[in-house]
């Protein structure tokens, strides 16, 4: 995504963390999206400030959003716009590592080596947030439950009538991604 923001250089082995402000209730319908990055930590420090990575779909750049980010324009994907509305609180920040905002996506090098250290990236995540999407009409959030019965053994019946929400769920564009598809061939 292009923005008129302009990425200051992140040092080697750290990553860059946002802050996603809360809303700002007071601006009557100003409810534009607003961040600031935070000074590159370590990634192999103890002092890290804590952070949750969110993992989400990029989606088209066809309907791209604007949000702030540094006081600067920044276009993000309309999914990645949908997920921070979501995450954004009425009273208090989070701290996030979003890739479309954390890497320089025009910086090679620097894409090169926080794709490298993506796992690490996830791993040091106080939580991984999964944004699967908008909630739609086909019951996503019915199949989430059902799965989450049938793994704590609350239920040992299959429910026909949830195999097509399972399968609408499955077929979420989060679920089609080569490293999401490909875990279970290591």
């Amino acid at each position: 995504m292009s923005s008129s923001y302009h990425y200051s250089d992140l040092p080697e082995g750290s990553v860059r963390l946002v802050r996603l402000l809360p809303r700002d209730s007071a601006a009557y319908g100003d409810s534009r999206i607003k961040c600031c990055f935070l000074p590159g930590p370590l990634l192999d420090s103890k002092t890290a400030h804590p952070f949750e990575a969110l993992s989400y779909a990029w989606g088209s750049e066809e309907n791209s959003k604007s949000i702030s980010v540094d006081g600067c324009n920044f276009l993000v994907g309309a999914n990645l716009y949908s997920a921070l509305l979501h995450l954004q609180d009425d009273f208090i920040e989070r701290i996030l590592w979003v890739d479309a905002l954390c890497i320089n996506q025009e910086n090679t090098a620097e894409k090169g080596r926080q794709v490298q250290s993506m796992a690490k990236i996830y791993a040091k995540a106080s939580r991984v947030i999964v944004w699967l999407g908008e909630a739609t009409a086909n019951a996503g959030d019915e199949a989430l439950e059902y799965i989450l019965a049938v793994s704590n053994r609350q239920t040992t019946s299959v429910d026909e009538t949830k195999k097509d929400l399972i399968v609408d769920l499955l077929g979420r564009s989060w679920f089609q991604r080569a490293w999401v598809r490909n875990t279970g061939s290591r």
